[in-house]
């Protein structure tokens, strides 16, 4: 091997430890927006399956759906829970009315946009 082939090594090893540690710190940063997405989702999903089988929910129903839903990454041990589903039931309605799966169907009611 040649100093520059040595060289070329380190620095190409440098360039790849780099780059891994910008990921890594990137994805650790978003950490909390990505969990909180998916536990929204997750809960999304309760809501919309039960309003597939009824034909309207209420906000003390979605809360009860919600209650104990758990999100995390796969690859983190880190782990989200609802653990107050009042305060909780808000942003659930307003990404599920955001994303158009649901529409008010009284007060306090919903029911699956057809």
């Amino acid at each position: 091997m040649t100093k520059g082939q040595i060289i070329l090594g380190i620095v190409l090893f440098a360039l790849v430890t780099a780059v891994l540690y910008v990921w890594g710190l990137r994805k650790s940063m978003e950490q909390g927006a990505e969990m909180t997405r998916i536990l929204l989702s997750r809960c999304g999903s309760k809501v919309v399956k039960y309003l597939k089988k009824h034909d309207a929910v209420t906000e003390a129903e979605i809360a009860r759906l919600i209650d104990g839903v758990t999100a995390g990454e796969f690859w983190s041990r880190k782990k989200l829970t609802v653990q107050d589903p009042k305060k909780f039931v808000g942003q659930v309605t307003a990404f599920l009315l955001d994303q158009q799966y649901i529409e008010p169907a009284g007060p306090k009611s919903y029911r699956l946009k057809k």
